[in-house]
């Protein structure tokens, strides 16, 4: 009986959805760390048996996880070009802070992302096809200021490469809280990335 209500239940893709949602609300509850097939078959209410049917294995529901990080992840800088529409610095600016923000709300979602828990990323072709369109975002960022003449550069994807390792390592550093060193307000994340962001842009500008 149990088995025929899950079926009915879940449909369509249905299942994987609610795989993945319940993935996402057990990252945020417990962290990354308590993740398990189980737990999350045990979230959705469905048997331990359940996930199996798309995941062989905690890795690859990872690697899904991932890449719905990622599709949020360029949504919200897709937004931002949207919201600053033909002012491309600014765009470039509002990208690292959305981005330091998006791992520190999100800092076990983040790690999933990035770290080592997905040990060869290529073997996901849609995680791999979500992380590009992220980056993609920046790259014509970078493109749209040089077109308008606000930054100089001979090669826009590794401008947007060198951009985007200074702001990841910004995220990395500020939601692992490993700037302890320096005496700075954690709670004041935008002003700090805002900050090496502006910097970054004296190497660079016209």
């Amino acid at each position: 009986m149990k088995k025929n209500t899950e079926k009915s239940t879940y449909h369509h893709g249905a299942l994987k959805r609610a795989l993945i949602e319940a993935s996402l609300k057990l990252l945020k509850e417990d962290g990354y760390q308590a993740l398990s097939l189980r737990k999350v078959a045990k979230l959705a209410g469905v048997s331990q048996s359940a996930p199996y049917r798309h995941y062989p294995d905690l890795e690859s529901l990872m690697a899904e996880i991932a890449t719905e990080g990622f599709k949020l992840l360029a949504e919200k800088l897709k937004k931002l070009r949207t919201q600053f529409a033909n002012r491309s610095l600014l765009q470039f600016r509002e990208s690292g802070i959305r981005y330091v923000e998006f791992a520190l709300k999100n800092p076990d979602l983040f790690k999933i992302m990035y770290g080592n828990q997905i040990h060869d990323h290529s073997k996901y072709d849609t995680l791999i096809a979500a992380e590009e369109e992220t980056f993609d975002v920046l790259v014509n960022i970078i493109s749209d200021c040089k077109r308008d003449g606000l930054l100089v550069t001979s090669d826009v994807k590794k401008t947007s490469m060198a951009s985007w390792t200074m702001v990841h390592g910004i995220a990395v550093l500020l939601s692992g809280k490993q700037m302890m060193f320096r005496k700075i307000d954690f709670k004041n994340a935008k002003t700090i990335t805002k900050d090496m962001i502006e910097h970054l842009y004296l190497g660079m500008k016209p």
